[in-house]
């Protein structure tokens, strides 16, 4: 696979993840008591994560970006794309969900401008990648990189909201 592609990852993620940190604080002070009318049992569920300010979102983000790149750096070095293609069909699974969000909430969320913008690499990144792993690869390597990318951000939202209470 052409290393231009996989290298593009890390800037694409982090593209994405600017407009989120430049926005989603200023949009939950804005959205939250809207947010807790119209979905009350989910924003239940989501309050420690709905009160991260930008500086604990940005640590997160830091985080993640840091396992973006080793990742994508250890597959172009070892001419094996399974690490890169983890992180990106969890980053793409990230995308849809965002896009879930908006067609949902009808109106602006952090990040939509930059998930609709990032979809096509990822779907031209993921069919690249079919050439090279298998139906069977590109399924169970899907599930490895979704679930630890979501266990990693569950852990990651921990750690923020703890340590962004120890702050208040």
């Amino acid at each position: 696979m052409d290393k231009f592609i996989l290298l593009l990852f890390p800037i694409i993620f982090m593209i994405h993840e600017f407009e989120e940190i430049i926005m989603i604080e200023k949009w939950m002070n804005k959205n939250r008591s809207d947010f807790d009318r119209r979905f009350p049992r989910i924003a239940q569920r989501m309050n420690k994560f709905m009160d991260i300010d930008t500086r604990n979102f940005s640590i997160i983000v830091a985080e993640e970006f840091f396992i973006v790149s080793i990742l994508t750096i250890t597959s172009v070095l070892t001419n094996n794309i399974i690490y890169w293609y983890c992180i990106l069909t969890a980053f793409s699974i990230h995308l849809i969900i965002h896009f879930l969000q908006f067609v949902i909430w009808k109106k602006y969320i952090p990040a939509i401008i930059t998930t609709i913008l990032c979809i096509p690499y990822c779907i031209f990144a993921i069919e690249k990648a079919s050439y090279i792993l298998t139906f069977k690869e590109l399924f169970i390597y899907a599930v490895v990189g979704i679930i630890i990318g979501a266990v990693n951000l569950l852990v990651m939202h921990r750690f923020a909201f703890n340590w962004y209470k120890k702050g208040q």
